[in-house]
């Protein structure tokens, strides 16, 4: 038993620092934000003033909070759908390829893009929307259509879909790969009996493939709605929310009231609010998707 003991003694110490760092970084911010949403709370003079759900009802006045809502919604179903779709499209065409060396060269293409830091990437499709330089504007020039030419991230009306249009063809990343494992672990018996019957090609995905993969799909649907409520790192290095305020979204307008106007017991309810909403739809979507 001592020995035992001892053992265990290590293990834990040797864990002591990992958990440390969940508990300060991890877990204390969130549960201190449930606390502080219930008090106003300027950072600059350190003043606490408990007022109860004052703060949840100025969300109901809030006409700028209220009215980034449709916008985040666009964003989240739209990228959710993205990214959903587009991964298990690549992943089944890779899937399809017979060559094991080529299916090995493809799925590290997949992953080259990710030594490209993300807000590299928002940079580069910045310069493609430019108005005067950007890729797209000049390819219109070049066919003709310089009717359609316009600033795609300072025009109200194309703000969203070009945010949403970002990362063409949303083929780079792990989301490939992932539903590639699930498709190679599909038992070759099932395989080779959808074949025999007469399976194949888009029979065989919607047949066999995607009631095989439901796992990996929602895990999907469950990260693009947590990703899609709390994102807004494209309003914070490209539009800032604009024009005007067509472009804002909840989350970059918790952090104006945070980081921008020091009211961090109002940011902290909308956060709140943010947590409950991503809560609440991971329920759903685990009850209702299920898996094998």
């Amino acid at each position: 038993m001592s020995r035992k003991w001892r053992e265990s003694i290590q293990a834990y110490l040797l864990l002591s620092p990992i958990f440390a760092g969940l508990i300060v970084f991890s877990y204390y911010p969130p549960l201190r934000g449930l606390v502080t949403a219930f008090f106003e709370w300027n950072a600059a003079g350190d003043t606490w003033t408990y007022v109860g759900v004052d703060n949840f009802t100025k969300m109901a006045q809030d006409q700028v909070l209220i009215d980034s809502i449709p916008n985040m919604l666009i964003l989240l179903f739209g990228g959710m759908i993205i990214g959903v779709t587009a991964p298990l499209i690549v992943a089944e065409l890779i899937f399809f390829v017979k060559n094991e060396r080529l299916k090995y060269y493809y799925r590290v293409m997949m992953l080259l893009p990710l030594v490209i830091p993300g807000v590299v990437g928002m940079l580069v499709w910045n310069f493609i929307y430019d108005p005067n330089i950007g890729l797209i504007n000049s390819l219109l020039h070049a066919v003709g259509l310089d009717e359609w030419r316009r600033g795609w991230l300072s025009d109200s009306r194309t703000v969203i879909g070009s945010l949403l249009f970002m990362g063409f063809p949303w083929a780079a990343g792990i989301g490939p790969l992932i539903y590639l494992s699930g498709l190679m672990s599909i038992p070759t018996e099932v395989l080779d009996s959808a074949r025999m019957d007469g399976a194949n090609g888009l029979k065989r995905v919607f047949k066999i493939d995607l009631p095989l993969i439901v796992g990996q799909i929602k895990f999907f649907i469950v990260m693009g709605m947590i990703g899609g409520l709390q994102q807004f790192g494209q309003q914070l290095v490209l539009t800032n929310g604009g024009p005007g305020y067509s472009s804002m979204v909840p989350g970059y307008h918790m952090y104006l009231q945070a980081f921008t106007f020091n009211n961090f017991g109002y940011a902290s309810a909308i956060g709140l609010v943010l947590f409950v909403a991503a809560f609440v739809l991971t329920l759903i979507s685990m009850k209702f998707i299920k898996s094998n």
